[in-house]
């Protein structure tokens, strides 16, 4: 991070008060854990609704930091230092309201992704086709909230010629939040599925919050969306701006099909050849960000060197090998759209058998969790896999429509209990996919091996 910012610009940017220090004096790092504050940087204390953060300003303070942004009013400030404080309203509004204005002043190409599942993966193929074709920003790990995303924009700077950020919801209005501080030349929606329901409540509210992002696309921008999804296909209608959809059906104008030894993807006036065997469910996001990054400017050449080099996060369908056999550790988060697809790529994969699934709760599904754990052990009781584990209070109706197919199931409150029998079903090779919500900590069984 590399803000080159003056006090002066920071308080009328973010809505505040300097009300210590002189406004000329600069500064480059604004951090908002305390831990992380040190001499040079600015620390904002967040108040969310379990931390208030001002509760660590002596920590901040005497870590050295150069200045502090804190809620007007605070009691119990600083006498004498830092140096510098600027006094607002709203802290989070205050980080905002600075990360617009800091994004503002750069002439670059962004990109936003969006979507139920795949957003990661598909922000993290736009960074490998940016980086080819020229310096990018790109969001880190998990950074896609209303307080990830003002971090994110913070690490753009003048040498940047792309950005790709990932735009994450639990509830409607999110995206609305965080869109209007990137302002995206693309904005891409990777699908709509039910997920964090325990917050949306039901699908339709996922599918309102997620084309929040089309409503703040910068004139002139492109909306890209999966056609594929019974959702998302409304916009070939009902989206009356400039747009691009991607999916197997063959009204999209973008078009993956796979072949020996990787993909091909089809689109107006485009033609690649991918050299990589990526997931089905891949080979989508890997067609949104192709057409994203078409719409750009970026030549084929480019994107396809992206789309064969990229590297995909960690716990998002991780291949690893481990005594003798193949495991699949997609445990980062689970909906049901994600664990069909996961197990999509398990069955279609042409991996070694036995194919063996280990599999956890899918969280904050609310009231429908039951129903839709059980809706997976039917989708799952047609697909054959070889040996299924399930571990969690929440994944238990599963378990009947699996064991009423005659497939061979084992079923436990906590995932230690099956670790044995794990290696037993395992001690010949074979492929073992790892999938739960993120909550579970099933990398844990990964490690086990």
């Amino acid at each position: 991070m590399k803000l080159d910012l003056t006090y002066s610009e920071a308080a009328q940017a973010c809505g505040g008060t300097l009300t210590r220090g002189a406004g000329t004096d600069r500064f480059d790092v604004i951090v908002t854990d305390s831990r992380q504050a040190k001499p040079g940087t600015v620390f904002l204390a967040l108040a969310g609704k379990v931390h208030d953060a001002h509760k660590f300003l002596p920590q901040a303070v005497s870590a050295g930091a150069d200045g502090i942004i804190v809620r007007r009013g605070t009691a119990d400030l600083p006498a004498r230092s830092p140096a510098h404080m600027i006094e607002t309203d709203d802290t989070l509004r205050a980080l905002q309201n600075l990360a617009a204005w800091h994004r503002g002043r750069f002439d670059l190409k962004i990109a936003a992704v969006t979507g139920s599942n795949g957003k990661s993966t598909t922000k993290e193929m736009l960074r490998a086709i940016f980086t080819a074709a020229g310096t990018t920003c790109a969001s880190k790990g998990n950074l896609n909230n209303q307080y990830g995303v003002p971090l994110s924009l913070f690490e753009l700077t003048r040498d940047d010629r792309y950005a790709a950020f990932e735009l994450g919801a639990s509830q409607e209005g999110d995206i609305d939040e965080i869109a209007r501080l990137v302002r995206p030349d693309i904005g891409i929606i990777t699908n709509v599925s039910p997920a964090h329901l325990e917050f949306f409540h039901d699908t339709e509210t996922v599918y309102r919050t997620k084309t929040e992002l089309a409503n703040h696309i910068n004139p002139g921008g492109t909306l890209v969306y999966n056609l594929d999804n019974r959702y998302l296909r409304r916009l070939k209608t009902q989206y009356g701006r400039p747009a691009l959809s991607f999916g197997t059906d063959a009204a999209a104008d973008f078009r993956p099909a796979a072949r020996t030894g990787g993909f091909t993807i089809a689109g107006p006036g485009i033609s690649l050849e991918i050299n990589r065997i990526l997931p089905a469910h891949n080979l989508l996001n890997a067609c949104g960000a192709a057409a994203a990054a078409w719409r750009l400017g970026i030549g084929p050449e480019l994107i396809k060197r992206g789309l064969e080099e990229f590297t995909p996060m960690p716990m998002r369908l991780q291949l690893e090998e481990k005594k003798g056999a193949l495991f699949i550790l997609d445990a980062y988060n689970a909906n049901p759209a994600s664990m069909q697809a996961a197990l999509s790529a398990l069955f279609e994969g042409e991996y070694r058998h036995p194919l063996v699934a280990v599999l956890g709760d899918m969280k904050e599904l609310g009231e429908q969790s039951a129903v839709l754990h059980r809706e997976l052990g039917q989708w799952l009781s047609a697909k054959k896999p070889d040996m299924v584990f399930l571990a969690g209070p929440e994944i238990l109706p599963a378990l009947e429509p699996l064991e009423k197919s005659g497939l061979k199931v084992q079923y436990a409150p906590d995932y230690r209990t099956l670790l044995d029998s794990i290696r037993q079903s395992l001690s010949a090779g074979g492929t073992c996919l790892v999938k739960a919500s993120r909550a579970m900590g099933f990398e844990a069984i990964f490690q086990e091996f």
